[in-house]
């Protein structure tokens, strides 16, 4: 059992480093609509989750980058945090820093984000909707911003 389960989580990190990036959005999407009617805490992780995960693609992928090196460039960013994922896409598609880029509130607000999503995940902490408002909305223009910059489609099912 134990090493199945180590091979399947294996597994799933291999299939992290080869998906496009627009598989990754599908599986982000996918991810962020079967939390809508989540508490919001749920939905702060996974938006959190989701911005690090498309992130990750869209370093690994990015133009003139081979695919057979998308395993190592993976682990290189494998356990980057948010901030950092998103400011190292925005340098290497050309874009602004993340302040100029989303403007300074939208930044703070998920830098803010970022923290209470590991409060969340690491002290089995507790966020109130009122809390939570703000920096979800953060995390989807952060979202939708990486989408844009990446030139993804903006709906992809």
């Amino acid at each position: 059992m134990e090493w199945d389960l180590k091979k399947e989580l294996e597994q799933l990190h291999r299939t992290s480093a080869s998906a496009s990036p627009v598989a990754r959005l599908r599986a982000v999407n996918h991810r962020l609509a079967s939390v809508q009617t989540d508490p919001p805490g749920t939905r702060l992780i996974a938006a959190v989750s989701g911005v690090e995960a498309l992130s990750r693609s869209l370093i690994v992928h990015a133009a003139g980058r081979p695919p057979s090196t998308a395993d190592m460039r993976y682990r290189q960013v494998r356990t980057a945090g948010p901030i950092e994922l998103v400011e190292d896409v925005l340098r290497l598609y050309g874009a602004a820093e993340g302040s100029a880029q989303f403007g300074a509130d939208t930044w703070m607000l998920f830098g803010l984000a970022h923290e209470y999503r590991n409060l969340l995940v690491h002290e089995c902490a507790r966020i109130e909707h009122d809390r939570c408002t703000p920096l979800l909305a953060a995390t989807e223009r952060v979202f939708k911003g990486l989408v844009e910059v990446g030139g993804l489609p903006r709906v992809v099912a």
